[in-house]
């Protein structure tokens, strides 16, 4: 089975996960190939990882040569935000799945009609697209997968002192830095002390203006309960269990990814979340009970997080045991190989 992945990520699985999401994919169907374009991408090509990125400003040259590679594959398999139009006006050979990996655009459903089957990762957007008149038959929920055996639950208790909350969504640029919640935050650690933040950068190779606005903030407010961890971290479950709550503080739905890869690895090392009721992931956290549901302002922060550490034991349990039901990447890989199995 030939596949070819068409992503919009900056080929870094390393920390990005879209990234992460597709090579995982990629690792497992191993006679395939991907293609990303994206402006954060000068040019990338590996052999041994089957893969090629370009900067955007080179997709007329890609396009140029898609029917070309497109004789060489069985499927294509987009893997990017609601309406990628850069793929979806140029596939046309192949039968095409859609992974919706973010809520950013709006659908066009005439593009979105060239699509065999489209993969939402949560329910939400499953019946947006069913209310906008797609066949149910072409929509399916399959939520991304995590390897488990990396990810361990810490003790079911808080630690003790202060709470301490993780946010590990650091966005790329300034201009993300109020939807994805960072300014939230930070306006939350300044009402509220007795908090402890930290917060995960990310070492993007461009564009990355966000952590040294962050960095500036912090100083300038004298925050001393906000701490900014840069660089790869090499043992993420370890931050993880360091921590009380991993925070989602999305201000607007297209916030970020709408299911964020810190949030699935959080809940698998029995971490509960905190996530905001703009965030499309917070009816899971709440009917799965694995966290809190807080509106943005620091006020309902503060009551959410006293909220959850009351509960925090039941929490923290049902954290660990929904992450190994539903975000197992096995599960994940073999439910992608049935949808590639049903279109061929």
């Amino acid at each position: 089975m030939r596949i070819a992945y068409w992503t919009t990520a900056c080929l870094a699985p390393e920390f990005e996960a879209v990234s992460k999401e597709v090579f995982d994919l990629a690792a497992r169907f191993r006679d395939s190939r991907i293609f990303a374009v994206s402006p954060h991408i000068a040019f990338k090509w590996s052999r041994r990882d089957r893969t090629l990125g370009l900067h955007s400003r080179l997709m007329p040259l890609l396009r140029a040569f898609i029917p070309f590679l497109e004789r060489a594959v069985s499927l294509n398999h987009i893997y990017a935000e609601v309406t990628p139009w850069v793929y979806l006006s140029a596939l046309s050979k192949r039968p095409t799945i859609l992974t919706i990996a973010s809520e950013k655009g709006d659908p066009d459903l005439r593009l979105l009609r060239r699509c065999r089957l489209i993969v939402t990762q949560t329910e939400a957007m499953r019946r947006r697209l069913a209310d906008l008149g797609l066949p149910e038959r072409s929509l399916r929920l399959i939520y991304p997968g995590i390897d488990l055996g990396s990810f361990s639950p810490r003790p079911s208790c808080m630690s003790t002192g202060r709470p301490k909350v993780l946010l590990a969504t650091f966005p790329r640029s300034q201009e993300e830095l109020a939807s994805r919640g960072v300014l939230l935050l930070l306006e939350i650690a300044q009402a509220c002390p007795n908090i402890d933040f930290t917060f995960v950068s990310r070492p993007w190779g461009s564009g990355d203006s966000a952590r040294s606005f962050v960095e500036a903030w912090i100083r300038d407010k004298a925050l001393q309960n906000v701490t900014l961890l840069e660089g790869i971290q090499n043992d993420m479950a370890e931050v993880y269990r360091r921590h009380d709550f991993t925070v989602i503080p999305y201000t607007q739905a297209d916030g970020g990814k709408e299911c964020p890869r810190s949030m699935i690895e959080a809940l698998a090392c029995g971490v509960p979340v905190l996530i905001s009721d703009r965030a499309p992931f917070a009816p899971f956290i709440a009917a799965h009970e694995c966290g809190a549901v807080f509106p943005c302002n620091p006020t309902g922060f503060a009551a959410a997080l006293q909220n959850a550490a009351a509960g925090y034991r039941s929490s923290s349990l049902n954290a660990a045991r929904v992450s190994r039901a539903t975000f197992d990447l096995q599960v994940t890989l073999q439910r992608y190989a049935e949808l590639y199995d049903e279109l061929l």
